[in-house]
């Protein structure tokens, strides 16, 4: 992934381990021609960072110096950790390490292999190398335990879920206007944030968009509470019925755009509160959740049953990725790649360009691996919600696991709240109290100021973790 920015300038190059890393996550990496900032973010003393030869904490030119030197000045000296001079993680620590990492520093070469840019194991422990010792990555915070840091309580802030699991459309017109947590929802499927804080909800079964404003009232914002399809002329966004939709994404701005499933095809809600038809999928969307649109509005990808469709202004909508068993929600990382849940396969993708699929969580079946295991080994029942966190990793929630794991940037998976279906406990609580709280999750998303929402429960509620700290 390509976390580095890179600068010139007439001074050495050097290159710092960060620390926690900026919202921004192509931000989080700077390669500097001169200095970079931040310290070692470590985990724990048998991990290291690849590329730092020296172990000084960052990576610059001494790190390459420091290789050739090895190999021709001082052979037979040790390295303290020869791990992390095998910049490419081939298993040999040879001259092309060297190189690479002056291509890296100097003219915008590939990075080193992981673990990089943060502290963690070998991912290749088979080779001949090893890593006596790295003293940057000694004492300071895994990834998880910073991200754990950042929360503290849960809550829920919207949904009663006092009619339970009724299958229905639940909407009163009392409802509208009033506090959210007095709100009953209707099998809600997606909940997302724009960047002023305003929460927008897919409440599926009553047909209809919600949002939550800054002072915790639930207004909406599209359809008219009852199933139908009012064709494709723009109009206000309220008084077009929509079809049982259940996917969204909203933009920074607060454009919603709407997977209209009933209806099959995907609709636009812009800043005035006009409705407008971005496309229609062709033959329709039997089961479909994901939802995603790039900020230009040049590209969209839905997920629908056993394939992915990929949308762009010139060519329509066209089949890109099929033969999956029934796909959940869709997430897109900074680096632009494509990453999806396919919920009955129990597995989680990320998707190349040509459409090709490459798992990165799941083991295909609903045990085994666990907490501190890699995600790879790890069983995931009906992966469904998918979402990238500042820190670099990304969430998963499960359907009927009922669980939210955290994945990091080294590919090991943790659990981040526990759960169990038709359980719903835990408010006003720090979210990581043991015990189970939350019940067949949907989707779970990161909001403008970094709290973590969470749609579970066939009763409707939509949770949220606070962020306490930066």
């Amino acid at each position: 992934m390509p976390w580095i920015r890179r600068h010139r300038s007439s001074s050495a190059s050097q290159h710092r381990i960060p620390g926690p890393p900026r919202r921004v996550l192509a931000d989080a990496f700077t390669v500097a021609a001169g200095i970079a900032a931040a310290a070692v973010a470590p985990l724990a003393a048998s991990d290291f960072v690849r590329g730092d030869v020296d172990t000084n904490g960052r990576i610059e030119i001494s790190d390459p110096i420091a290789l050739l030197d090895f190999f021709f000045v001082g052979v037979g000296r040790a390295l303290p950790c020869r791990d992390a001079g095998d910049a490419n993680d081939d298993g040999e620590s040879n001259i092309s390490d060297a190189v690479w990492l002056l291509s890296f520093l100097f003219i915008g070469g590939p990075p080193p292999a992981a673990p990089f840019p943060e502290c963690g194991a070998d991912p290749s422990p088979g080779d001949r190398l090893d890593c006596a010792s790295f003293p940057p990555c000694a004492s300071a915070p895994t990834e998880f335990e910073r991200l754990v840091a950042m929360y503290g309580i849960l809550d829920t802030i919207c949904g009663t879920g006092e009619l339970g699991d009724a299958g229905l459309n639940l909407w009163q017109p009392s409802f509208e206007g009033a506090m959210a947590v007095d709100v009953e929802l209707s099998r809600p499927h997606n909940a997302l944030s724009d960047d002023a804080g305003t929460i927008y909800i897919a409440d599926k079964e009553a047909h209809g968009i919600r949002k939550i404003t800054l002072d915790g009232r639930l207004h909406t914002v599209a359809g008219t509470n009852e199933i139908g399809d009012d064709g494709d002329d723009p109009g206000p966004a309220v008084e077009r019925r929509l079809s049982n939709p259940n996917g969204l994404w909203v933009h920074g701005d607060g454009t919603i755009y709407i997977l209209d499933t009933g209806n099959g095809k995907v609709r636009r809600v812009d800043l005035a509160g006009e409705m407008t038809t971005l496309f229609a999928v062709p033959g329709g969307i039997l089961v479909g959740r994901g939802l995603w649109v790039s900020d230009d509005e040049q590209l969209a990808f839905v997920a629908a049953g056993d394939r992915i469709w990929r949308w762009t202004p010139d060519e329509g909508p066209e089949p890109f990725s099929t033969g999956y068993v029934e796909l959940g929600n869709i997430a897109v990382d900074p680096a632009g790649r494509l990453f999806v849940t396919d919920r009955r396969a129990h597995f989680v993708y990320t998707v190349d360009d040509d459409g090709e699929r490459t798992p990165v969580a799941g083991n295909g079946f609903t045990s085994g691996g666990g907490s501190g295991e890699t995600a790879l080994e790890t069983g995931l029942y009906e992966p469904r919600g998918i979402f990238f966190h500042p820190l670099g990793g990304f969430f998963i929630g499960e359907h009927e696991g009922s669980r939210v794991w955290y994945v990091d940037q080294n590919g090991v998976i943790h659990l981040f709240i526990d759960g169990f279906e038709e359980a719903h406990s835990g408010d006003g609580e720090r979210f990581d109290t043991p015990g189970a709280k939350l019940s067949e999750v949907r989707n779970v998303t990161v909001a403008a100021d970094g709290s973590v929402l969470i749609t579970e429960h066939d009763a409707g509620f939509i949770r949220i973790v606070r962020r306490t700290t930066e």
